[in-house]
């Protein structure tokens, strides 16, 4: 069993079966952790050059420690809260996006439409990281997993347990894969809405209507 920290397993609920936790690759924050070292060397390479020029030099020199330490500790803070959680029932993107930002998002397999696989430039093809998009049902926002490593098998991962779902679903609903298909329960949805907006006569006019136009352009070509 996977076990996760406990920042992460506050999210998760008692019937949820933990399926891979995936962390960012860790060199991706490499020139950040580097620019870290480099401002608190300088300022000890220097020191006593700052504390001979008075007053100006200590303000450098206290400006260089407390920058580098900044840094050192945003980057660490960002790597170990940022990670995915899977499980059969959901993915759980936390996203740490500074000491004191962060955001959580999640895209239930039920909603899930399309998930695709980026991997942008030499060193993302060379040391295999990539970004995980995730289309959701009913939503103009995709959901990102940037930066996690081995896209293509964590890919290949997540399209298998979507489809893992949506089989158990079918079973246990009895519903035909067209049926439970998110982009038709949209269409359902919206199709209920505009019934007590307009009434169900206008709505069944108007699908009439379309039909009726859709099947002329068919003849036509």
């Amino acid at each position: 069993m996977i076990e996760l920290p406990s920042y992460f397993q506050k999210r998760l609920q008692e019937d949820e079966e933990i399926v891979a936790f995936v962390r960012p690759f860790g060199l991706v924050y490499f020139w950040w952790f580097f620019l870290g070292i480099v401002l608190l060397f300088s300022a000890f390479y220097y020191l006593f050059f700052f504390l001979q020029i008075g007053w100006l030099g200590q303000i450098i020199l206290l400006g260089l420690v407390v920058l580098g330490i900044f840094v050192l500790l945003k980057t660490i803070i960002v790597w170990r809260f940022t990670a995915v959680v899977i499980t059969n029932k959901r993915i759980i993107d936390f996203d740490q996006k500074g000491v004191f930002a962060r955001q959580i998002s999640e895209a239930p397999f039920a909603n899930i439409q399309d998930i695709s696989l980026e991997q942008n430039g030499f060193w993302a093809v060379a040391l295999k990281f990539g970004t995980i998009k995730i289309q959701t049902a009913g939503s103009q926002n995709v959901l990102e997993l940037e930066h996690v490593r081995y896209p293509r098998d964590l890919h290949d991962l997540l399209v298998e347990l979507h489809q893992r779902y949506q089989s158990q679903s079918r079973e246990q609903t009895g519903q035909s894969p067209i049926a439970s298909d998110p982009a038709v329960q949209e269409f359902v949805k919206i199709i209920e809405q505009a019934k007590e907006e307009v009434g169900e006569e206008r709505v069944k006019q108007a699908l009439n209507q379309w039909l009726a136009n859709n099947a002329n352009d068919q003849e036509e070509k």
